[in-house]
């Protein structure tokens, strides 16, 4: 994918993060932008199959952070020079299992790191079960993006 840069941090979590084996999906805005939709987002939002500390701890002391786990209503987080639009959601609306989702995900290669992306149309049918106003005003550029990926 064009014009989407990492930062090295980036880079070095989700190279460690596929090095030690932890399943993990970019979803939301993030996903539609690798999935070509013309958009713009703050953040990279990630889904992982299991948030065992032990391993995502390792994987961010390998791209030189750390892993905060949650605590009281801050959600756990990926914290470090280079990391901060790394986001660790825990509730994806409108999407099925884990396992589900990560079986009829698309890979992505980006400045050589393989991800594992939602794809566009599973985006949107997350983006429509939240009932946010800011994802209700994303549909319509996501849409056309399908419809002309699909004509």
């Amino acid at each position: 994918m064009e014009n989407f840069a990492l930062t090295p941090a980036e880079r070095a979590l989700f190279a460690a993060l596929r090095k030690r084996g932890i399943k993990f999906l970019i979803i939301g805005l993030g996903a539609a932008v690798l999935e070509g939709a013309p958009m713009a987002t703050q953040d990279l939002d990630l889904w992982f199959e299991s948030l065992d500390g032990g391993q995502l701890s390792l994987a961010a002391k390998d791209a030189g952070g750390f892993w905060v786990p949650a605590f009281g209503m801050q959600p756990p987080a990926f914290v470090g020079d280079g990391l901060s639009r790394v986001a660790v959601v825990l509730t994806a609306h409108g999407l099925r299992r884990f396992a589900d989702e990560y079986d009829g995900s698309v890979e992505r290669e980006i400045e050589g790191v393989t991800l594992r992306v939602l794809p566009l149309e599973r985006v949107i049918a997350s983006k429509r079960a939240t009932g946010r106003p800011k994802d209700a005003a994303s549909l319509p550029a996501l849409e056309a993006t399908l419809l002309a990926r699909q004509s």
